[in-house]
């Protein structure tokens, strides 16, 4: 079974470009290619400055893994730096 991972964060405007940039430059192509991951989307809504991460992993575990490889990496500490506010995180089991 499929798991889905959907970030929703609001950016602070004036980095919204910084933030599309290090995610398309340096993060995507990452992940898109990290074990387990099945798919990854990034999405932005410039008007309120808000972009979106959807994932598809093969298992909770795959994510887990991934999760905790962007944590000792350090990448969080410097994406966050970017957000206006606390991203939110779903996680759901995809059925199609």
């Amino acid at each position: 079974m499929s798991y889905v991972v959907l970030m929703e964060t609001k950016i602070i405007p004036e980095k919204l470009d910084d933030c599309i940039k290090l995610l398309v430059e340096n993060r995507l192509e990452d992940t898109k290619v990290f074990d387990g991951c099945e798919t990854c989307y990034g999405s932005v809504d410039k008007e309120k400055s808000t972009v979106f991460i959807w994932s598809q992993w093969a298992s909770v575990e795959h994510w887990e893994k991934y999760f905790g490889w962007r944590q000792d990496k350090g990448d969080f500490e410097e994406l966050s730096s970017l957000f206006s506010e606390e991203p939110r995180v779903a996680m759901t089991e995809a059925f199609f």
